[in-house]
């Protein structure tokens, strides 16, 4: 079976995970995840949880709230 997946807000500090699947029935918040760029098998790292989520994808970080953090799941590699 799969590894652990679990939402990005649960992800320990500097872990390397992959996006599994998105879970929101906010358009508003799905089209930010998708400009950010969290799209399913795409490598993320969480750098800091507060005061807000902190995530690397690529070059790029990106600060989000507990909410859309909690949205993105994540399988940890």
């Amino acid at each position: 079976m799969d590894k652990k997946i679990m939402p990005l807000s649960k992800l320990d500090i500097n872990k390397k995970a992959k996006v599994s699947h998105i879970k929101t029935e906010d358009k508003a918040m799905l089209q930010r995840i998708i400009a950010i760029g969290a799209l399913p098998n795409t490598d993320i790292t969480l750098i800091q949880r507060f005061p807000s989520f902190v995530f690397q994808i690529g070059k790029s970080q990106f600060a989000v709230d507990k909410e859309l953090a909690s949205c993105i799941y994540v399988r940890q590699i």
